[in-house]
């Protein structure tokens, strides 16, 4: 069996409303999407605030699941729980599955995976992945999963774990870049904020790669210090592991930040825009 990049956080929502309750909670067009065909989506809290980004597969007509790059499926099920009330709809989190990366195993997947999930997902050159239902627990790449988090931040993925849920709303996240956000379907938690943002304006905060001066990776939710100024700060999403002293990172700024702006963490690691 090839090297896995990580094990996949996999929630399945089923059930006879399974569909028109993940339309109703999720940014997404949930009603459009057809049997074994995936999406981008996002899950608000009613400020606009994103709790949860994810890709969102229609298994079948009752079936589906939804992967979190950075979340974790236990916390988003019991969450999602509490808003089922009357609805014919299941949560539970899958385990055994895992993330591969189908260039490091030459485009093929393993014999022994029962069930196969494909994603083609953004990087230059575009990335291939697969995330497989395997019993069998496989060899982790850890150098592999690492390049693989830099493509994520160079592509500017805005995967959100529990240290920055509910603090952005999906424009400073890009959310509407990735085809995340459908403006035209009905209400759902946040939907007027992200509507008001769209049509009116406001957002002041912008997701964007950057590169960090340290030896140690600084953790999601870390705040980026803009000096000569109080009123403005950004904040780490997440980072890869350090190489030869320089950190890739993918960070919320503000929009309005001055061209000559210097950053830096509490740690005093230099913090710069990737080019």
């Amino acid at each position: 069996m090839p090297d896995a990049l990580a094990p996949a956080q996999i929630l399945e929502i089923s059930g006879l409303d399974a569909r028109a309750f993940a339309h109703a909670q999720f940014t997404s067009n949930v009603d459009a999407l057809v049997d074994g065909q995936w999406q981008w989506s996002a899950w608000l809290d009613p400020a606009g605030r994103v709790r949860n980004v994810f890709a969102l597969l229609r298994s079948r007509e009752d079936r589906l699941l939804a992967w979190l790059p950075r979340g974790e499926a236990a916390s988003m099920a019991q969450r999602l729980s509490m808003y089922v009330l009357r609805s014919k709809v299941r949560m539970q989190p899958l385990a055994g599955r895992w993330l591969l990366d189908l260039h490091a195993t030459g485009g093929g997947t393993p014999e022994q995976a029962a069930d196969i999930w494909l994603l083609d997902l953004p990087g230059s050159p575009p990335r291939h992945a697969a995330i497989i239902d395997c019993d069998t627990e496989p060899p982790l790449d850890a150098d592999r999963l690492q390049a693989w988090v830099r493509e994520d931040i160079a592509a500017g993925l805005p995967w959100i774990g529990s240290e920055t849920a509910e603090e952005f709303t999906p424009q400073a996240l890009g959310l509407e870049r990735l085809g995340a956000i459908s403006l035209g379907k009905g209400c759902y938690p946040g939907q007027e904020i992200v509507a008001r943002l769209h049509y009116r304006g406001g957002n002041k905060r912008t997701c964007v790669p950057l590169k960090l001066e340290c030896d140690l990776a600084p953790a999601p939710g870390a705040v980026i210090e803009i000096a000569g100024t109080a009123s403005l700060s950004g904040r780490i999403l997440y980072a890869a592991q350090p190489q030869d002293g320089i950190c890739a990172a993918l960070g919320v700024l503000p929009i309005d930040l001055p061209e000559d702006a210097r950053m830096q963490l509490a740690s005093g690691c230099g913090v710069i825009l990737a080019t």
